[in-house]
């Protein structure tokens, strides 16, 4: 057995990282912001709403990609007080685009650790009032391990929240816990195909099958698709022959702040 140093720095670097991150939420979720990517109609191409997605910069880590830092913190118990920033935060820059669209739509992302709180449902009603946003002009994420809850209490809690107005996504749809069934056994309004599935559409006849069974599925139960990772005007083309209701990804937009969102369509 042969001593590696350099897993002892990466580790020591993963320590850091993280009592940094759970630092900046108790210092008031300081070095956090928001992006926030277009979702477009397949129909005519219009906004119908943005996904807020969480970003982080801090000396001396400078910009940490999402992919590096979310997954630590989402096992993490402080990831509840930062979700409920993320949240307020997302209808409180998002509330400035309801003038001019006002069936705009905004996404925001839901992890296991808040799902799982029994005062989620109170603290999300609580942020609509205080803010003053329309509960039909949000829409929550489901994240790929809210799968992992108790099934009953899992669509008790997406009941609550759609009794409230607001609507219910689930992120990643295809992927490990997600199978077609879940379709009659959660009702949430809207799926998110996986981004894989959509890479190589164009060729993968496979992933051709496995979309077209997706959505048409989801077309006969009045649940909405929503495609991620359309990079090209060529895919976009080609995924138009399922019956998909809205795409987003770099080709109409990478993530933005609202200022720069709102000078692109506004």
């Amino acid at each position: 057995v042969f001593f590696d140093n350099k897993l002892l720095n990466d580790n020591r670097k993963n320590l850091e990282l993280l009592d940094a991150l759970r630092k900046s939420i108790i210092n008031h979720c300081d070095g956090y912001y928001l992006c926030f990517q277009p979702i477009i109609s397949t129909e005519n191409e219009g906004l119908v709403g943005a996904e807020a997605l969480l970003r982080w910069y801090k000396p001396p880590f400078g910009e940490v990609p999402p992919g590096l830092f979310i997954p630590r913190l989402e096992n993490d118990p402080s990831f509840y007080d930062l979700g409920n920033w993320i949240l307020k935060q997302a209808v409180t820059e998002g509330k400035k685009l309801l003038s001019k669209y006002p069936d705009f739509v905004l996404n925001v992302n839901v992890a296991y650790t808040q799902l799982s709180r029994i005062s989620f449902l109170d603290a999300v009603k609580d942020i609509l009032l205080e803010t003053g946003y329309p509960a039909a002009n949000l829409c929550l994420e489901l994240t790929e391990r809210c799968r992992q809850l108790d099934k009953q209490y899992l669509r008790q809690e997406i009941d609550s929240l759609k009794a409230l107005g607001i609507k219910i996504a689930m992120d990643d749809f295809g992927t490990r816990f997600s199978s077609l069934n879940l379709l009659s056994e959660l009702p949430v309004n809207t799926i998110k195909i996986d981004r894989g599935f959509i890479i190589d559409i164009q060729t993968n006849e496979t992933n051709q099958a496995i979309v077209e069974a997706i959505t048409n599925c989801a077309k006969k139960l009045d649940v909405h698709v929503c495609c991620e990772g359309l990079e090209t005007k060529e895919m976009i083309d080609f995924i138009k022959q399922y019956p998909i209701y809205s795409i987003q990804g770099y080709y109409y937009s990478k993530p933005i702040k609202m200022a720069s969102f709102m000078e692109k369509f506004c």
